[in-house]
Formats: C-alpha cells, sequence, structure tokens
C-alpha cells in the first residue's frame, strides 16, 4: 500500500526540510518582560497601535493578551494567523509529522494555554519567521506582539512552498493513478496543498505575489481528481460461498449498489479488485415455538494481483426468526440485505477519506 512502502519516506524528507526551514527561521528570545504598577499612560504604543513602532509596509504585527506571559505569547501567533486568514487546525498531515517527530524526541509541539487553545505544529510551520518581539505586563494582564518582517517572510515562504509542490509532484508521479493506491495518493497530495495553499496566502499578504509559482493546484482540485479516480476504478463483487442461501441474489446485489453509490464501477473478471463476500446461513437450536436462523456475512476488499486486502473488512451477523425455519432464513437474508443497505456505504466512505 501507499501508506506503508512510499509516505514513510516522503515524510521524513518533507519533515526535515520544512524542520531546517523553520529551524533557520525560528524566532529569537523574547525580550524580557516588562512591567509596571503604575497608570494607563504606561502602557506601551504597540498595545493599542501595533505598527506604532513597525511600520506596516515592513511588517506584519498582531498583539495577544493573556493571564500569562505565554498565554499573550501563544495568542498572539494565533492573531497572526487570523491576519492570513486562517485558523487553529489540528488535521493537517504536516502537522501530524511534526507531533510525531517531536514526541518521538521527548517534548511536545503543541502547548496548551489557559484559554485551552492551541498552536498546533502546522500553525508553527505556517508562522516560520515569526518573532515575539515585545512583552509588557501590568499585574495580571500580559501583552505580547507577534512580528513577522515581510522580506523575510517572501524569502521563507518561496522556498516553504516549493519544497511542499517538490513533495506533492514526488507523491502523485504513479504511472496508473487509477488505483486505490493512486486515489490514496492524490488525497494525500490535497492534504499537503492544503498547507501550500496557507503559505501562498501569507506570500501574497507580505507582498510576495510575483513569487508565486504559476499552475499551483489547490487542495479542492486534487480531491476531484481523486473522486474522478474512485469513478475510474472497476471493482467486481463475487459471492464466493452461501450462494445458495440467496437465490434472489439479494446480498450480492445490496453490495454492488452500495460500491456504486461511492462512485466505482462495477466490474467483470478482468478487474483489478474483487469485493469476496461469503455468506453463511445456519439454524438456531432454540426451545422457543418459533424458528430461528442465523446469518454471518464478510465482505474482503481484494486487490486481485497481489490478493491482498486493501481495506479492512466488513462483517456482519444476527438472526430472524418465524414460525417455520424456511421463512426464518428468508428473513435472515432480507435483514442481512438491510444492514449491508443502510451501513456499509457509510463505512466505506469513511475509510477512504482516511486513505493516505
Amino acid at each position: 500500500m501507499f501508506k506503508n512502502k512510499f509516505v514513510t519516506g516522503i515524510l521524513i524528507l518533507l519533515l526535515c526540510s520544512l524542520c531546517f526551514s523553520a529551524c533557520s527561521s525560528a524566532p529569537a528570545p523574547a525580550p524580557k518582560s516588562s512591567s509596571s504598577g503604575g497608570s494607563k499612560s504606561s502602557e506601551p504604543a504597540w498595545i493599542k497601535k501595533p505598527n506604532a513602532s513597525y511600520p506596516e509596509g515592513q511588517y506584519v504585527v498582531a498583539v495577544g493578551d493573556g493571564k500569562s506571559m505565554e498565554e499573550a505569547q501563544y495568542k498572539a501567533r494565533a492573531n497572526l494567523l487570523g491576519i492570513f486568514g486562517m485558523k487553529l487546525s489540528d488535521e493537517s498531515v504536516i502537522a501530524e509529522m511534526f507531533q510525531s517527530q517531536e514526541t518521538a524526541s521527548g517534548a511536545s509541539w503543541s502547548d496548551t494555554v489557559t484559554s485551552d487553545r492551541k498552536i498546533s505544529s502546522s500553525a508553527e510551520g505556517i508562522l516560520s519567521g515569526c518573532e515575539i518581539k515585545e512583552n509588557w505586563n501590568k499585574g495580571n494582564e500580559h501583552y505580547a506582539l507577534a512580528v513577522m518582517d515581510k522580506a523575510k517572510t517572501i524569502s521563507i515562504y518561496t522556498d516553504i512552498i516549493a519544497r511542499l509542490t517538490q513533495a506533492i509532484d514526488e507523491i502523485i508521479n504513479v504511472s496508473n493513478k487509477n488505483t486505490i493506491d493512486g486515489y490514496a495518493r492524490y488525497r494525500f497530495a490535497s492534504t499537503i496543498a492544503k498547507d501550500r495553499d496557507s503559505c501562498v496566502n501569507v506570500l501574497r499578504f507580505a507582498g510576495g505575489s510575483g513569487s508565486v509559482p504559476a499552475g499551483l493546484k489547490s487542495e479542492n482540485e486534487y480531491m476531484t481528481e481523486a473522486s474522478n479516480i474512485i469513478k475510474a476504478i472497476p471493482v467486481r463483487v463475487a459471492l464466493t460461498s452461501g450462494s445458495q442461501f440467496d437465490t434472489e441474489r439479494r446480498i450480492q446485489s445490496a453490495f454492488a449498489k452500495t460500491l456504486g453509490e461511492v462512485g466505482f464501477r462495477t466490474g467483470d473478471n478482468s478487474s483489478p479488485y474483487v469485493l469476496e463476500v461469503t455468506l453463511a446461513l445456519s439454524d438456531v437450536d432454540s426451545t422457543n415455538v418459533n424458528k430461528f436462523a442465523r446469518y454471518e456475512i464478510t465482505a474482503s476488499f481484494i486487490q486481485v494481483s497481489t490478493r491482498q486486502g486493501v481495506i479492512p473488512a466488513y462483517s456482519i451477523n444476527g438472526r430472524e426468526g418465524h414460525a417455520n425455519i424456511t421463512e426464518a432464513r428468508q428473513r435472515a437474508v432480507r435483514a442481512a440485505e438491510t444492514k449491508i443497505n443502510s451501513e456499509y456505504k457509510g463505512l466505506l466512505e469513511e475509510y477512504l477519506s482516511q486513505l493516505r
């Protein structure tokens, strides 16, 4: 699978590149907090007018406040993200990369502040070049000023965008994209493109529109291509055992219908993927006046060339009763059909949405 064989190498290379970029532009140590017990007149001008000491033409600035200096500094960075039209999020794969790497080294990339907000590792990456230039406190009121030099920002983000673009190009470089592997690659590319889109926003805001490469695809464009890939993949549904219990092809048709609703094409014997379904039906011993039949179904999504499952197997079971065993068996099959129709599509879509 793409996730196991390909992603690890790409992530390590991309992680190292981004870490190098972030470290080379890491915020300088914040100045020592200055405090005042005086009147409001002693309050620094930058708290109300952030550009008082850092002209707008040269800098992007944002103020943060909190009950501690740490909280004020993190809020300042978060507010700087807001200027770029971005929000703190833990959804980014890039964030996951930073998180896992730093966890392995015994530290944490995310700090929870008293407001229960977090600056994710992805946000820290987006804020490469950000420095806390000013601190001030009055009693329990703390303030911090986050500053990004526009010229420095343009240089940093031009490089980050180039690195992310190279990573995307390598990820989608596959001879046959119309596979589950190809689908996973394009979904992963869309996630990286989301971070790249954010970096482009930062670059443009800093006045570097001329440095944005032409022809960059957006997150949505890669997601659209992923959806088109699913539509091009044929999948054959095969009831490999228990066909004598499914004389009306209810079970096989239910799975075929669900695959079609998700977007897969109906395949034949030459299809690269097959959904192998097993159906077992057994009578249940019971002292009850009614007779009961138990159904057990397993569906395995398999790549034909390797005979390996590419999606976790789906299994259901249950039992149905009636005055006679023949009708109990029929009811069991119909109950299984209903269950497949009601839940398999959602489970399949959920798993596909998590593929990377």
